[in-house]
């Protein structure tokens, strides 16, 4: 038999159904938007919620009927007339009605930071905010340490709730960081152009200078290693000419006949680790080396193995291999992997 509802009861259940929204977004927030939690525009639902402006404090969002059962809706303790578009703006906010009461009689959000909450709250103003009397660096010092020592409540994060709150101050840090980059740049750049006017006079100069005395220096590296390349040759003809002579001694010792005179060997100067410095007759001398330098790879897998035991190697290995599993790699031998959450 179906129950017959008079027209208050009708109304009540409308209004019950009506928070049906708000209530199935505090349960799952992430089904906002979609078609079980919808929004549309010039449309709102009852309920509880919070918004703020730009790096502002939240403030809490209320849509209900009155006593009248006239829906009003309100900002902090501002009535707001707009409902739809402020709707708009705290619909993916949700709180409870506890912490919506909570905080219009000036407590915290719980899932607030207190260190945050105390630094982004607003403040009365004072005499002197706009005198210039107040060292900004100082004051975002003071800001930067309290955060820091609020950190310490995060060093191991245990459940969710903390999770919001690190994720708070981290954000409040980070917008300190950006606070501190920006008064920096603004108040360097007068330098940094002035920098720049002497750098545009001088650096032309500094440059033309120095790049023609590099390609010199290269000529020069390109004659001293053509010297060296042919002090090698000829000392490598002499040690052939030595064994030879070597060679027809030795045969005719076997043969008992006397050795036949060696042919005297060119003199061959052997080339110093450390040749004489180029001495011109302005400025003061250029030292010369000699050292072996890699000409080319052969085999760069027995490279690799020989190598592989130096520290740069193994850290550019291990770059290289996660450079191939972040594009998706699973082929890679010699490594294990395990999976890890990365916070941005």
């Amino acid at each position: 038999m179906d129950t017959v509802m008079n027209a208050g009861e009708v109304a009540q259940v409308a209004i019950i159904e009506r928070w049906g929204w708000w209530q199935g977004a505090l349960a799952d927030p992430s089904k906002i938007g979609t078609e079980e939690l919808p929004i549309h525009p010039g449309e709102y639902q009852l309920g509880y919620y919070r918004t703020r402006r730009k790096n502002g404090p939240w403030e809490p969002v209320g849509i209900y009927p009155d006593e009248n059962g006239v829906v009003v809706a309100f900002r902090g303790d501002r009535q707001v007339d707009d409902i739809p578009e402020l709707f708009q703006w705290c619909c993916r906010h949700p709180v409870s009605y506890e912490a919506y009461i909570g905080a219009l009689e000036g407590e915290n959000w719980p899932d607030d930071d207190p260190t945050v909450a105390a630094q982004v709250a607003p403040k009365p103003a004072t005499i002197g905010d706009n005198s210039g009397e107040i060292d900004e660096a100082e004051v975002l010092r003071d800001q930067i340490e309290a955060a820091k020592q609020g950190a310490d409540a995060y060093k191991k994060i245990t459940d969710d709730a903390a999770l919001a709150k690190a994720q708070s101050l981290r954000s409040r840090l980070l917008e300190l960081s950006g606070e501190a980059t920006k008064k920096h740049k603004a108040e360097k750049a007068p330098h940094l152009e002035a920098g720049r006017a002497v750098d545009k006079k001088w650096f032309p100069l500094r440059d033309a200078a120095k790049d023609t005395a590099d390609a010199i220096r290269a000529a020069m590296g390109a004659w001293e290693t053509e010297k060296l390349h042919r002090q090698r040759e000829a000392e490598r003809k002499a040690e052939q000419e030595r064994l030879k002579a070597e060679a027809v001694a030795a045969k005719s010792a076997e043969a008992g006949e006397p050795a036949p005179e060696p042919e005297p060997a060119p003199a061959v100067a052997p080339v110093s680790v450390a040749p004489a410095p180029i001495k011109g007759t302005y400025g003061k001398a250029a030292s010369v080396s000699v050292k072996v330098v890699v000409k080319d790879i052969t085999d760069w897998t027995k490279l690799a193995v020989y190598m592989s035991g130096h520290p740069e190697t193994q850290a550019l290995l291990r770059k290289l291999a996660q450079r191939a599993l972040d594009a998706g790699r699973t082929d890679i031998p010699g490594i294990t992997t395990t999976e890890e959450a990365s916070v941005r």
